[in-house]
């Protein structure tokens, strides 16, 4: 077991800009382990637009999944039927607000080189602790706190084998998303819980939006979708304009020279499982909110989802790159593609297999961001 360095780090480690080690030598800054590059060339001189355009898409860690997405969304436009309206719009929305918050735990864990596939079946441990102490009238401020605690406490968990065992996070968590289930078929005898009551507490977290779905029929705009912007800022701050932030990208990108730098690593690595654990938790109280009913199986397939929305993102499954916002427009296009996919009613790729989809576009995106950064 590698012993962590225990001298302070060095000022020499900035906060890198969202997305990684993507920085061009043109930009004057830092690289994200703190090595000095020329500020004086100038970005791209007497080079084709298209290098310019590669160059841009390699180092906007938003810009290309962005595009993707208007592009996406255009030509849904186009060619699906009753696509093109503001109830489609605000389903779209609705549908990723659950699995963007998921996504952002799931990003920042990628950007610092790991993996957690338990998320879904915590989607499912924090409904349950929710609805439990809700249904009957119990306590709103008891029942978020144990909804997003326990979870908090089983990503860290995950965490804690990953640094005492050195077992990949895909295998440690591949194994713990089905001792989480596991564990709560027995806690709960595998009952269905749902209930008919709307407590206020329910508006607070995923209720109507009706300042917003006043203006078009049917449609249906959520409180949840402030939550996961509010989250999605946050995280991004963090990130970006705090040590921890500096400390995830450069544990992502080269762990040993962070390491010998003077970042705790392991510190590291186990807060972001645990900060994974804690959203993956409220998003069960968002889900159980706005459906008002939990199973065990909850959840199931939201890991693949929200690696897909990082990944789309701009997010490197070998770490060290990825963007918060980025992923939240992959979120966007998986759920835009999901709903044009409904909307058609393709024989060949009915609702129910959406997943295979969703395979694709993290093939896909995995290609694109490779081959950009290799033009770029």
């Amino acid at each position: 077991m590698e012993a962590e360095a225990s001298s302070p780090p060095s000022s020499n480690l900035m906060h890198p800009r969202e997305g990684g080690g993507a920085i061009p030598p043109s930009r004057g800054v830092r690289s994200g382990l703190g090595a000095k590059v020329d500020s004086t060339a100038p970005l791209v001189e007497s080079t084709p637009w298209g290098k310019q355009l590669r160059r841009a898409l390699a180092d906007s860690p938003i810009l290309g999944p962005l595009l993707t997405l208007l592009a996406v969304y255009a030509l849904c436009a186009i060619f699906v039927p009753n696509f093109l309206t503001l109830r489609s719009l605000s389903g779209i929305i609705s549908a990723a607000t659950l699995t963007g918050t998921v996504a952002i735990g799931v990003t920042l864990l990628m950007i610092a080189g790991e993996f957690d596939l338990s998320v879904g079946a915590l989607v499912a441990v924090g409904g349950y602790l929710y609805a439990f102490n809700t249904i009957d009238g119990g306590s709103p401020a008891l029942a978020v706190a144990l909804a997003v605690l326990v979870p908090a406490a089983l990503g860290g968990l995950n965490g804690i084998i990953l640094i005492l065992t050195r077992i990949p996070s895909f295998i440690v968590t591949l194994g713990t998303r089905s001792i989480f289930r596991g564990l709560l078929w027995v806690l709960s005898t595998g009952a269905l819980v749902q209930t008919l009551e709307d407590w206020p507490v329910y508006a607070v977290f995923n209720g109507r939006l009706d300042v917003l779905n006043q203006f078009a029929p049917g449609a249906n705009f959520r409180s949840a979708l402030l939550w996961l912007v509010g989250l999605v800022a946050l995280t991004h701050w963090v990130l970006v304009r705090t040590q921890y932030g500096s400390h995830v990208f450069a544990v992502g990108g080269r762990a040993g020279a962070a390491l010998a730098q003077g970042v705790n690593v392991r510190r590291v690595k186990l807060i972001t499982f645990a900060v994974a654990g804690a959203l993956a938790g409220f998003t069960g109280v968002l889900l159980f909110s706005q459906f008002k009913s939990v199973r065990v199986t909850t959840g199931a397939g939201m890991e693949l989802s929200a690696i897909a929305a990082a990944v789309v993102g701009g997010g490197l499954l070998s770490g060290g790159s990825g963007s918060i916002w980025g992923s939240l427009v992959g979120v966007l296009l998986i759920s835009t593609l999901r709903t044009g996919v409904v909307l058609l009613d393709l024989p060949f790729i009915p609702a129910d297999n959406f997943e295979a989809v969703v395979g694709v576009t993290i093939v896909g995106a995995t290609i694109l961001n490779n081959w950009l950064r290799r033009r770029g």
